[in-house]
């Protein structure tokens, strides 16, 4: 689908829902336009397990969807009879977690004869930096969006991280991934050999700030591969051992630990910033970078992932930091460009028929 002015001038109503792993998440958005996002946070009850147990995942989910849906919808029940649409995250995700938003969101959908459109949910983290606030402001107006592609997008979340071609919106190639941890999936698991509580990446990521690079290092992942996938299982391994042999040699934790979360965060960051270079250097008709995830909650690495765009005199979007880790804002952003494209569902044996995807891919 090839964005123009003209097409982008169409404002419809979306609800959106995200119930793809620990947090129960609705959304209103007019077109690009967030009018409400709400959220229902699990992280504290997990942090107990040190990660997210999907069946206590799924009924917290269960307990929650309908008092999220009513505050995303101003406690205005009569409201849903202006919605145009409604969306949903339909994968990938948590199985048993993802069902539970499907559910509900289906069942408004029929009861009130809605066009469903299922979203995945990595189009959603794609396209956070699109979004824009009730008074339509934001990163991105519509000349610069018209213009954007085709578009690199950098996605880094608990399970993904990936290099995407975008062509256009719903036209993509993806260029290098994961093969085994993801970096956010790194990040908690140091944080957990490091006994910072779960999810540990924020505490790695704040404690690598008092720390002094080059005094502990980590050799970066896939440095001289010659392709764009990454792997963080060897870092994590290697994050271990020496968290074994500091410990072995009697060392309080407080004379290194702020050491050893900027060294593996300087390996995480170069790691990337060497994919990136390279699918930039090999796609030069590519016009804008876009970034999504929870891992660039971190800002340094949010920074130096746009100094090297910007060194290439690319245009860089990233969401603002309300809409980095997982929301339903985003889904309705995704599910924007899906409705363009005239994507969903209208037919309700289709609607009924459409099931959860864990696996799903960009």
């Amino acid at each position: 689908m090839e964005l123009t002015k003209e097409l982008l001038k169409q404002k419809p109503l979306i609800l959106a829902f995200d119930t793809s792993c620990d947090d129960t998440s609705v959304a209103l958005l007019r077109g690009r336009e967030v009018i409400s996002s709400e959220l229902s946070s699990q992280t504290e009850l997990h942090s107990e397990f040190g990660g997210v147990v999907p069946d206590l995942a799924r009924r917290l989910h269960e307990e929650n969807i309908e008092e999220v849906y009513n505050r995303a919808l101003n406690n205005n029940p009569g409201m849903i009879n202006n919605i145009d649409y409604i969306a949903v995250t339909y994968g990938p995700g948590l199985a048993i977690d993802l069902e539970v938003g499907i559910k509900y969101a289906k069942e408004l959908s029929l009861r009130y004869s809605k066009p469903f459109v299922p979203v995945n949910h990595m189009e959603g983290h794609l396209f956070s930096s699109l979004l824009l606030n009730s008074k339509g402001n934001g990163l991105v107006n519509d000349d610069n969006l018209v213009d954007a592609f085709p578009a690199l997008g950098l996605l880094m979340s608990g399970k993904h991280t990936e290099i995407v071609y975008v062509k256009e919106p719903g036209v993509y190639e993806k260029l290098g991934q994961t093969l085994d941890d993801a970096a956010g999936e790194a990040f908690d698991k140091v944080g957990r050999v490091l006994n910072l509580g779960y999810p540990g990446g924020p505490v790695v990521t704040e404690f690598a700030k008092k720390g002094t690079s080059g005094v502990i290092t980590f050799t970066t992942p896939m440095k001289n591969s010659s392709d764009l996938n990454f792997s963080y299982s060897g870092l994590k391994t290697a994050a271990l051992y020496k968290s074994i042999e500091l410990r072995e040699k009697g060392i309080p934790e407080r004379e290194w630990i702020y050491d050893f979360c900027r060294g593996f965060l300087d390996a995480v960051i170069d790691s990337v910033v060497i994919k990136l270079s390279k699918a930039i250097e090999q796609n030069p008709e590519v016009k804008t970078v876009f970034v999504g995830g929870g891992v660039f909650n971190s800002e340094e690495i949010l920074r130096r992932v746009g100094t090297t765009v910007r060194s290439y005199n690319l245009n860089y979007y990233y969401p603002e930091i309300e809409y980095r880790s997982d929301n339903a804002a985003m889904i309705g952003i995704s599910a924007y460009f899906n409705i363009l494209d005239k994507k969903y569902l209208t037919d309700k044996k289709d609607i009924e028929k459409l099931d959860r995807e864990p696996r799903l891919s960009l």
